[in-house]
């Protein structure tokens, strides 16, 4: 039994050792996972967008080019990655990820932030309103 707790530790140690090379871990409070928060404002504009257009956008360029409200809410926005994930009519996820801050990091670095800046938005209707909620990695 000893041997055994013995070469897990040894294969366990071996396999951080070499993540260490690849990945790093920044520690962020949660005053900094607000200030790059995105606007609150792109997510009212995609319930305009789900009650104008009859349903939920499909992609950043599907929603993007149906008006210039729509355009300038997402034309600067932060996040590289973003995915719009339709469930139903009436509920759908937003996903966000890739921030330009952890992309510089990871050129000056070369190594992947476990803690990277990112975070999703559930869309759902709830006695005839549609509403939303952000949960910030």
């Amino acid at each position: 039994m000893k041997k055994i707790k013995y070469l897990l530790t040894v294969i366990v140690s071996c396999i951080v050792f070499t993540a260490c090379n690849y990945v790093t871990y920044t520690p962020r409070s949660k005053k900094d996972k607000l200030k790059e928060q995105p606007s609150l404002l792109i997510f009212d504009r995609i319930v305009d967008f789900r009650i104008e257009q009859m349903g939920w956008p499909v992609s950043k360029t599907d929603f993007m080019s149906k008006g210039l409200k729509y355009y300038e809410v997402l034309n600067d926005f932060p996040y590289q990655e973003t995915s719009f994930n339709v469930i139903d009519s009436n509920n759908m996820v937003f996903t966000f990820y890739r921030h330009k801050k952890d992309i510089e990091n990871y050129n000056k670095s070369k190594k992947v932030d476990l803690n990277s800046y990112g975070g999703s938005v559930k869309f759902f209707k709830e006695n005839g309103k549609f509403m939303w909620k952000l949960k910030m990695r």
